[in-house]
């Protein structure tokens, strides 16, 4: 079984007036209580999720505080929020798999299928801020403090745009640091930097638009996938047009190719559907 509860509070405000607009400062401590029933065949289950690592026979107390900040004019809204929380476990190889962190997950694994982080009491400090300075833009940032390394293990921002009903577009990033006295982050193999972005347009009033995406490996100095659509529709049909290049070289990935490399057409008759290739069959559109 899983039992858990949650307290919030007390909570501090302060309202400040400021010339045509109000900002209402709030603070607010948590405290989250979990505890796992014991689960005997941890080591025979296969791995295939989350929920497959959860540690059985477990109490969690995750303790933590959060400052926002709204602003009113017309509406209250929140435009910025910052958090930092930390867990404690009984066990303390619950910590090496605790999803809620991001440098608990994707870790590298010893012969036997052990996650090569070391046990630990405590979770690293997540610190978490969110800003949102209008209505159409809004960008996030979180990492994570290993206490005992005294070190960052993640850092990862992200961020979107929107535009009227014409342009839609975000981005991120995301690093796994080499932390030379920290089991699972000591090997630079284990390292990552990672960019990512996409994009949409539409003509206002018109059938047509497009989408650019793409994954890039800053450490590698190498694009891991792009991908272009544009497509043309009108009251009758419609037509989409797609490419995506994938680069799986250095990857743990074994399917055979280095990279590949995959164009496809799709046609919409109005009342009726629509039709595209499929794995090539249609026209042979799709190829390497």
């Amino acid at each position: 079984y899983d039992l858990s509860t949650r307290i919030t509070g007390p909570t501090f405000t302060r309202i400040f007036n400021k010339p045509g607009r109000k900002l209402k400062h709030v603070i607010q401590p948590t405290l989250a209580l979990q505890r796992t029933s014991p689960i005997d065949n941890f080591d025979r289950i296969v791995k295939l999720d989350g929920n497959d690592w959860i540690v059985g026979r477990v109490t969690r107390a995750t303790y933590g505080v959060t400052n926002r900040l709204y602003a009113k004019k017309d509406t209250a809204r929140e435009i910025l929020s910052v958090s930092v929380s930390q867990t404690y476990y009984t066990d303390e190889n619950a910590a090496k798999y605790d999803l809620q962190y991001q440098s608990s997950t994707f870790n590298p694994l010893q012969p036997d299928g052990t996650v090569l982080l070391p046990p630990s009491h405590l979770s690293p400090v997540a610190i978490l801020v969110h800003v949102a300075p209008t209505t159409l833009m809004d960008a996030s940032f979180r990492t994570e403090y290993d206490t005992q390394a005294h070190a960052l293990r993640t850092i990862a921002a992200s961020g979107s745009y929107v535009k009227s009903s014409w342009l839609v577009a975000s981005a991120g990033w995301s690093q796994r640091r080499f932390i030379p006295n920290l089991s699972g982050f000591n090997n630079p193999l284990f390292a990552s930097n990672y960019i990512n972005a996409d994009a949409t347009l539409k003509a206002p009033g018109k059938g047509y638009g497009g989408t650019y995406s793409f994954n890039y490996d800053v450490r590698r100095s190498l694009f891991m996938n792009q991908r272009w659509v544009a497509y043309y529709n009108s009251q009758c049909c419609g037509v989409a047009v797609e490419y995506q290049s994938f680069n799986y070289s250095g990857t743990t990935l074994n399917i055979g190719v280095v990279q590949d490399h995959r164009f496809n057409i799709s046609f919409t008759l109005a009342g009726i559907g629509s039709f595209s290739n499929l794995l090539g069959s249609f026209g042979g559109q799709q190829g390497r």
